[in-house]
């Protein structure tokens, strides 16, 4: 998800202790589901070769943070070789540091990841956290602005928007109306959570980054309902239904990225989703 942990200056440190941030609530109301990728209901019966899996997106996708984790993308396909009996190959194409417009470029004609794709079953999708690391200086500094101390981040939410949507519809043209299942994945913070962040930031970091990270979230939901995939909700299962949990248990050493655990509640997560529009069956 960071490109990297340690990056911040001290002072800004008491920068943000010192800050005074109102913050507002957020209110997600999902958008009507229409017709596209993963959008029809799983039918029975008909057979199918093995599914390969492939995972798009940054650190969080790749595994980064977690020395001798196996990725999510990897557990995931694990289960579903339990669940269906049907074998899985995992491409993970993740790659730390990345933002949303990385991932969109990948996907062009001359991208890396334009064959990977044409030849999926099933694609997660993990993007957006690193789109809002050039505004956090500013915020740390105070100097972010509005009601709810986050309208320095307004550009990168838009910028996420226009870029996940691009992603998509990219998706379905390299996919050419073949049975995709897409999965996107939330967040359950786009910075550091956990004890880390009481540690290093303070309370007022933990609160207002818990904001902007449901915003994010609300647009990656959004979109993904928008375009007919599947968005995965990973803030309530790290975070909790009220949002207050301490997720420490399933964060690394850096309070960033997934530990063990971690990986382990995202791939249950997907499981959970099921594998619509893919049909199951002999």
């Amino acid at each position: 998800m960071a490109r990297t942990r340690g990056w911040l200056p001290v002072v800004l440190v008491a920068a943000l202790v010192g800050a005074a941030v109102i913050l507002l609530g957020l209110r997600i109301v999902p958008t009507p589901h229409t017709p596209g990728l993963g959008a029809a209901p799983a039918p029975s019966g008909a057979g199918h070769r093995a599914w390969n899996v492939v995972g798009l997106g940054d650190s969080i996708t790749s595994g980064q943070g977690c020395p001798g984790c196996v990725p999510f993308v990897d557990l995931y396909a694990q289960q579903i070789t339990r669940t269906t009996s049907l074998q899985a190959t995992v491409t993970n194409l993740g790659v730390g540091g990345w933002t949303s417009s990385d991932l969109l470029t990948s996907l062009s004609d001359r991208g890396p990841n334009s064959q990977h794709v044409r030849d999926s079953d099933i694609i997660i999708v993990t993007i957006g956290a690193n789109d809002f690391f050039p505004m956090l200086d500013t915020a740390l500094r105070g100097d972010c602005g509005g009601a709810d101390g986050l309208s320095c981040f307004g550009s990168a939410l838009t910028g996420l928007r226009d870029n996940l949507t691009a992603i998509l519809h990219r998706i379905q043209q390299l996919r050419a109306g073949q049975l995709t299942a897409v999965r996107v994945t939330g967040y359950w913070n786009v910075f550091l959570d956990g004890t880390v962040a009481a540690r290093t930031y303070g309370p007022s970091f933990q609160r207002s980054s818990s904001t902007l990270t449901q915003h994010v979230n609300g647009v990656i939901q959004e979109v993904a309902q928008e375009l007919g995939a599947q968005y995965v909700d990973l803030y309530t299962p790290f975070k909790g239904e009220a949002g207050d949990d301490d997720d420490t248990p399933l964060l690394a050493d850096d309070g960033d990225h997934p530990n063990q655990a971690g990986h382990q509640e995202i791939a249950d997560s997907l499981t959970q989703a099921g594998y619509a529009p893919l049909r199951i069956g002999s």
